[in-house]
């Protein structure tokens, strides 16, 4: 009976263990996902300073992060968190350059990467709202641009059914969303 026990002690401390990781796992993960709207709620704003600073301590928790990638019992838990991060900083290079950041800067999988990149839409499509809100029609062309360059690159890979594909759907919306409103501009006749 007592090597029963001791088994069981030793279970107990194992699972115990597993689950003090995993609760400090979902907390670097939740910080994140906070730490991105942070940044992306600064670059809204052209605050990009502020979003700067956020952007360093993000890539500090995704590096945190990192040893945990290949267990399969934290993928769910981090997988938000670095889409979140690849969402933040592309908004942020998008803000900066109006170009796209390349995968390889960010060090994360081509899954996660995509899945950022189709959430990003939304981000500019709300950046180009209110550029037009403030008469400021480049702003709108240029992410009409991006947001149709992004659509048609992510077009041409093989996205199966299930989250990627739905994620990539919602990007065909938002360069709707982007014609109308440059559609709108252009019979106000802000843009040519």
């Amino acid at each position: 009976m007592a090597k029963s026990a001791d088994e069981f002690e030793e279970l107990k401390k194992e699972l115990e263990a597993a689950d003090s990781k995993r609760e400090d796992v979902i907390a670097k993960s939740r910080e994140i996902v906070k730490q991105s709207k942070k940044a992306i709620y600064a670059l809204q704003r052209n605050d990009t300073l502020a979003a700067a600073a956020v952007l360093a301590e993000m890539k500090k928790g995704i590096a945190s992060l990192k040893p945990f990638l290949s267990d399969a019992n934290y993928a769910g838990t981090i997988k938000p968190a670095i889409q979140e991060y690849v969402e933040a900083a592309c908004f942020n290079e998008f803000v900066l350059t109006g170009e796209m950041l390349p995968r390889k800067e960010l060090g994360v999988s081509a899954e996660h990467y995509i899945a950022g990149l189709c959430d990003l839409s939304g981000e500019i499509i709300r950046k180009a709202i209110n550029a037009a809100i403030n008469d400021n029609p480049g702003t709108v062309v240029a992410a009409k641009r991006f947001i149709e360059r992004l659509y048609y690159g992510l077009l041409q890979l093989d996205l199966r059914n299930g989250e990627l594909r739905k994620k990539f759907d919602g990007l065909k919306y938002d360069l709707k969303k982007m014609e109308d409103v440059l559609l709108s501009l252009k019979l106000q006749g802000k843009v040519k």
